[in-house]
């Protein structure tokens, strides 16, 4: 009988998810349920390695419902954003470019790539529930560390669901082409963008904190995301069509896309 390494496992188990979900829009046209999708695989990612390597210790239970938490959410909140209008902008634009090949170039550039970025940015997931943790207890040192990263991780689950809740409201309360510039987003542009990413650098730093710095590679993960989310496909393609909005320019310069920039602000200070 051929035992599979469990690493192995998880990248036939999410090529196996990605194909199902392209062949899903092979028939419906929509490509963007791969966004709704895409919470999801991190959580198929968590069971599916805790289930083969029976592994259900604290580093794992603490991991199993960091991820089902943050993923199931985002299924959610994603699915009821986009069941009841048409495909996304973004997939628009990329299909026109495409053409008549868009059914199989889509299965490359948007779900094979996905396929390769959900591993990627799981590499804490991959740390943290594997054969080197099966022990599973924590030090008390680690136990106070685990403590302030639970604290991080739910700062950034709040920051990413209000500010859900915050466009929602404004969607629902305002005109087509309006721009939303208060509450929390006259903070930060992009507020799910910015709590999705401190939760992943907390799910990252207890990867750090259980296996030392031996497991620094895991911060591989988050790190890939927030420059994914600041620079390719979050801040930068969702802004493509804000900008003829009305006063998205002085939106732009008073708040920053995700984190504050620290140098930006003494300039400005001392410019003042």
């Amino acid at each position: 009988m051929i035992t599979l390494d469990v690493n192995a496992v998880t990248c036939v188990v999410i090529f196996t998810y990605i194909t199902l979900a392209w062949l899903r829009t092979v028939s419906s046209g929509k490509v963007s349920v791969m966004d709704v999708l895409w919470g999801l695989g991190f959580v198929i990612i968590a069971w599916t390695r805790a289930i083969q390597l029976n592994s259900f210790n604290t580093i794992s239970v603490l991991t199993l419902i960091a991820v089902s938490i943050w993923g199931l959410r985002l299924a959610f909140v994603l699915h009821q954003r986009t069941k009841n209008r048409g495909e996304d902008p973004r997939y628009v634009r990329m299909m026109e470019s495409a053409g008549k090949n868009w059914w199989w170039i889509s299965f490359l550039q948007v779900f094979v790539l996905q396929g390769i970025l959900l591993i990627l940015v799981a590499l804490p997931i991959i740390s943290l529930i594997s054969e080197n943790n099966a022990d599973g207890s924590l030090s008390t040192n680690q136990l106070i560390g685990t403590a302030l990263l639970i604290g991080t991780y739910f700062i950034g689950m709040i920051i990413e669901h209000r500010g859900d809740i915050e466009l929602r409201e404004f969607k629902k309360n305002s005109g087509s082409g309006q721009l939303k510039t208060d509450g929390i987003f006259s903070i930060t542009r992009h507020p799910n963008h910015l709590g999705e990413a401190i939760i992943w650098w907390s799910i990252g730093g207890f990867a750090v904190l259980v296996g030392g710095i031996a497991s620094s590679w895991a911060l591989i993960g988050p790190l890939i995301l927030t420059l994914l989310l600041r620079y390719v496909s979050g801040v930068a393609m969702s802004e493509v069509d804000l900008k003829d909005r009305e006063g998205y320019q002085q939106w732009v310069e008073s708040t920053p896309a995700m984190f504050a920039n620290p140098i930006k602000i003494l300039l400005k200070k001392n410019a003042d």
